[in-house]
């Protein structure tokens, strides 16, 4: 039997001890393409090496480059590139060794974030690197009538945060803030559901009426210079369901006549005391003295007299007086006694029996 040279240089070798090296294949994947090298008895990094791959500072390779290969082993080797995120106008940039934006935020720890992209998770980051606009979640609270619920969302309006939390709303439902209202962290949508269908009225807006002090008048006169005259305004109600019972809620207001305020003007000057005759001559201060202790606002409930010279509610209006003695001024009080001194014709006894003497001191 002839054998071939090569045959027989194999068995020589075998036969003395020594063996050839194994061939063996791994699959090398390099930034998403894979190609099938030869390898013999080789570490990741001889791999790296044989096919003229040097990585760079940014560059990851899987298994690590001192790893032994067998047959049919993968190396995966991912080249460095920029990730720029503009997150709610602040950039921060990152490296990664991420096929796809998805990827490269899952890399940076954002990927569980509810972030609104301004491309597609999917969008490749090329080794040039990559610009991506992001706007984060959001916290909201939507309060529908007990219910509150916390939910995180990028939505640009507050009727889309509804939507996507599936709150319908009615024809006649109202939402606080407005639907066109983009939401802010910590915002409160309030919704208010209407039950039935809204009544309009008109109601009167009360007019007020000022009150205007003046010198033209004496002191306790009041002068009507401008009657009040109440508004008009038309009201929508609706009945709603709040705190889990129905209530009735004004929706909305329309004023159709403006009220006119009423002006009242209030006397300030103090009036005169000297009324003529005798009266003006007495001594009065001694008479206030010994009926009140001098205190213009002297009050005997028990008797029914008022002020510095104990008047009783009839003599006090007989005098001309209104409102109550001891709220008038000392000059008034005066002034209303000297006349009542006058209207009696000087018969202090009838009106002071016991302390009308001290008018002749």
């Amino acid at each position: 039997m002839v054998i071939g040279a090569a045959a027989v240089l194999a068995l020589a070798l075998i036969g003395g001890g020594t063996a050839f090296a194994m061939e063996q294949q791994v699959t090398l994947d390099i930034d998403g393409e894979e190609r099938t090298v030869r390898a013999f008895d080789a570490d990741v990094q001889e791999v790296l090496d044989s096919e003229g791959i040097e990585l760079g500072e940014h560059d990851a390779v899987a298994p690590k480059p001192d790893t032994e290969l067998s047959a049919g082993d993968s190396v995966l080797v991912r080249t460095g590139r920029e990730l720029t995120l503009e997150l709610d106008g602040e950039e921060e940039t990152h490296w990664v060794t991420a096929l796809t934006v998805g990827e490269a935020l899952d890399q940076i720890g954002m990927g569980d974030d509810t972030l609104e992209l301004s491309v597609e998770p999917s969008e490749p980051v090329p080794e040039s690197g990559i610009e991506v606009e992001a706007t984060g979640a959001r916290q909201v609270a939507i309060l529908d009538d007990r219910a509150r619920t916390e939910v995180a969302t990028t939505a640009d309006t507050v009727e889309e945060v509804l939507q996507d939390n599936g709150v319908e709303l009615g024809e006649h439902d109202e939402v606080e803030p407005a639907l066109d209202t983009e939401p802010t962290d910590g915002m409160v949508i309030d919704v208010l559901k209407i039950l039935g269908e809204p009544t309009t009225e008109e109601k009167p807006i009360e007019a007020e009426t000022e009150k205007r002090e003046t010198d033209e008048l004496e002191k306790g006169e009041e002068e009507v210079v401008k009657e009040p005259e109440d508004g008009v305004k038309e009201v929508t109600v609706a009945t709603v369901m709040e705190e889990g019972e129905e209530t009735e809620h004004v929706l909305e207001e329309e004023v159709l006549e403006e009220p006119v305020d009423g002006v009242i003007e209030v006397g300030t000057k103090e009036p005169e005391t000297e009324v003529g005759g005798e009266a003006d001559d007495l001594n009065w201060a001694a008479l206030a003295e010994c009926e009140s202790g001098g205190d213009p606002t002297a009050v005997n409930s028990a008797g029914g007299y008022y002020g510095l010279y104990q008047f009783s509610m009839e003599t006090w209006e007989s005098a001309g007086g209104s409102g109550s003695p001891a709220e008038a001024s000392s000059s008034e009080q005066t002034m209303r006694a000297k006349k009542l001194y006058n209207m009696v014709d000087g018969n202090w006894q009838s009106q002071w029996p016991e302390c009308g003497s001290n008018l002749l001191n």
